[in-house]
């Protein structure tokens, strides 16, 4: 008899692997990941074949939320403060009035195209998909757009990493608007309300970040994994921490982000790839619960007012809200109808559609459904076409072909010996010399230098630096020798006369 514990965790880790693989031959023909990951979930609930009982909205809130913080973390950490300070106007005005106007502009036109629905309701519902998402955006970016021009995917980027705090507050207000007396609210209200987010989520985003930075560099750890798991558990402190001052958790964990990511420290490298990996594991989680939570049968009843609303969404609402909110802006229109176009939907108003169910409202599980129906429809019409939109609109990078990264040496074997990325310590007292001070065993050799975003081949008279990355590929009985000259700068000889 297998106990329910023991078959659960098949299922999902099945459906996971199972995700996973079958996500490389979708992409293929263009199919966003993400995607991929909701209409799974959707299959593996309780109204497709999977059979699995799932309606727990807060737990997917949750779980959302969580893995919400993570992405827009790591968006910040790879983030070029350089560029997006040099578009910044561009993309405040989008990440405010552009969110705002999507949110006014869709919400009149549902309550002109759905009488039936409210205006209040109508206007709900344009707040809650008011707000491009940053798990979409970073993820379409990463896996299939990175010939984009720089400064636009700054900007896009920039604008989906921060413009949640202004849906959520709008999604807020209508909600409160509509479960109780609207006399009881004032505009002094809500705009303190708005201020305190984004005041105190930049605050201690910045602050977070200032901080966490010296400790990375400063407190010794005893085992070098412990530094993985202390940025780790930092992400979640930033956010719960600004959300119990009143700020915006999410912009918090973003400004932190891209503030540490400015800044040189122990194991940057290594962090990066470890959250890569960690965020991907919680983006698969998410967006196959989400799917579990939504009854295919329902999405086949409001089909019709859930297209209308997308192709509103999608056609009309965010490019007149973009064209709108960048007057007096200096750029091509060209690149003002990719930013249109780049406007997904996904995790972000998929969270906020929980919140009508969580505060009580009529017809929410309806809002849930429509607003799920819309992010599909923004996944696959917008999401699999962002490479034919640029290439059509001209703005891919003349020089895209991929280059050759050095990690790529990863899964090359070399029988005997081990290719090993270390790196170097600011502390260590091998900093500043050159590599021919630096006594290494003969069986080893010293392949490249990775330092900030420079590739070095070094010679003899390359002097190390902290935080540089070597790769060293040498024998097995040596490597151990070696990290330690790294780490430590001890030079004393591995083999003494």
């Amino acid at each position: 008899m297998i106990d329910s514990f023991t078959l659960q965790t098949f299922i999902v880790s099945a459906l996971i692997l199972f995700s996973i693989i079958s996500s490389k031959l979708f992409f293929r023909f263009g199919f966003p990941i993400l995607l991929i990951f909701l209409v799974f979930g959707m299959l593996a609930g309780s109204d497709g074949p999977g059979g699995l009982d799932f309606s727990d909205y807060k737990l997917a809130q949750s779980i959302g939320t969580f893995s919400l913080i993570y992405i827009l973390f790591l968006g910040g950490l790879e983030s070029d403060w350089e560029a997006v300070r040099n578009s910044l106007s561009v993309s405040l005005k989008l990440s405010i009035l552009g969110t705002l106007l999507t949110a006014l502009i869709l919400g009149l036109l549902i309550h002109l195209l759905f009488p039936v629905l409210g205006l209040l309701e109508s206007l709900l519902l344009g707040s809650i998909v008011s707000a491009t998402d940053a798990a979409s955006v970073f993820n379409i970016f990463k896996t299939g757009s990175s010939d984009l021009e720089e400064r636009l995917k700054k900007i896009i980027e920039f604008e989906s990493g921060s413009n949640d705090a202004l849906g959520v507050l709008l999604t807020t207000i209508f909600i409160n608007l509509i479960t109780t007396d609207s006399s009881s609210f004032s505009g002094w209200y809500f705009a303190r309300f708005f201020f305190l987010q984004i005041f105190v989520g930049v605050l201690m985003g910045y602050s977070f970040g200032l901080v966490i930075v010296y400790l990375m560099n400063t407190v010794k750890l005893g085992y070098d994994g412990l530094y993985l798991v202390f940025i780790t558990a930092c992400v979640p402190f930033v956010y719960s921490v600004t959300t119990i001052f009143m700020g915006n958790g999410f912009l918090a964990v973003y400004i932190a982000g891209m503030l540490i990511g400015g800044f040189k420290f122990i194991h940057k490298k290594s962090i990066f790839r470890f959250l890569n990996g960690y965020v991907w594991i919680l983006q698969i989680g998410m967006f196959l619960c989400f799917g579990l939570l939504v009854f295919p049968s329902r999405l086949a009843q409001i089909w019709l007012p859930g297209l209308s609303i997308a192709l509103l969404l999608i056609f009309f609402a965010r490019p007149a809200a973009v064209f709108i909110s960048l007057i007096g802006e200096r750029m091509p229109t060209r690149e003002k109808l990719f930013i249109s176009w780049v406007g997904l939907r996904g995790a972000s108003p998929i969270i906020m559609a929980t919140f009508p169910i969580a505060a009580g409202i009529a017809g929410g599980d309806l809002l849930f459904h429509v607003v799920f129906f819309v992010v599909l429809i923004s996944l696959l019409v917008q999401g699999s076409t962002v490479q034919k939109v640029a290439r059509l609109l001209g703005i891919l990078k003349q020089d895209s072909e991929s280059l050759y990264r050095p990690r790529d040496f990863d899964n090359i074997e070399f029988p005997g010996m081990s290719l090993q990325e270390m790196i170097v310590p600011y502390n260590s007292k091998i900093v500043d010399k050159a590599l021919f001070e630096i006594k290494l065993p003969a069986e080893s050799h010293i392949l490249l230098i990775a330092r900030g975003e420079q590739f070095l081949i070094p010679s003899g008279n390359t002097q190390v630096k902290g935080g540089d990355v070597v790769w060293v590929l040498a024998k097995d009985e040596v490597i151990s020798y070696i990290g330690n000259v790294f780490r430590t700068g001890d030079m004393t000889p591995m083999y003494p006369n």
